[in-house]
């Protein structure tokens, strides 16, 4: 990841409602922390106000692939036609909207356009994670409640039509 990269995160986390961003790469970890968080135009927690704090860790891309690795298994071949649908933040997955509601998708089921997939809780704020085509869910990757990392996927589907 170059510097100029690095300053847009910087500059976009610093000019949103974010508290905390974090990115994970092969090669690098970046987290970013504000001193001070805002709900509306309140401020809830603040110390002296500083610029948003830096934590750059370089990761041994070797070690991370060996950490994240998952066996293949050979009596489940990969469909060239089913799409991954991925996280786009680092959150906690859910099924539904509540415990005692039904799940929002289930494997078989058509969704069009815009239909919700999954909430994804970050920094206690829930998050809609919409279908952006019409597709079938072929297969669920993760379990209710799971944290899951930026880009994980979570579904695999087929597009229709």
């Amino acid at each position: 990841m170059d510097v100029k990269t690095i300053k847009e995160i910087i500059e976009v986390v610093e000019n949103s409602e974010f508290v905390e961003f974090d990115y994970k790469d092969d090669d690098v970890h970046l987290i970013l922390k504000k001193k001070e968080a805002f709900v509306g135009d309140n401020i809830v927690a603040q110390s002296a106000p500083m610029p948003t704090d830096i934590q750059i860790v370089a990761q041994n891309a070797a070690a991370q692939e060996q950490a994240s690795a998952k066996p293949e298994s050979a009596d489940e071949p990969v469909d060239a036609s089913l799409i991954e649908i991925k996280s786009p933040m680092v959150a906690t997955f859910y099924r539904a909207p509540s415990p005692t509601s039904p799940p929002y998708v289930e494997v078989g089921d058509e969704v069009k356009k815009g239909d919700v997939l999954c909430i994804l809780e970050a920094m206690k704020i829930m998050n809609e994670l919409e279908a952006d085509f019409p597709c079938r869910i072929e297969k669920i990757l993760v379990e209710n409640a799971q944290k899951v990392e930026y880009d994980q996927p979570l579904f695999l589907v087929k597009k229709l039509g």
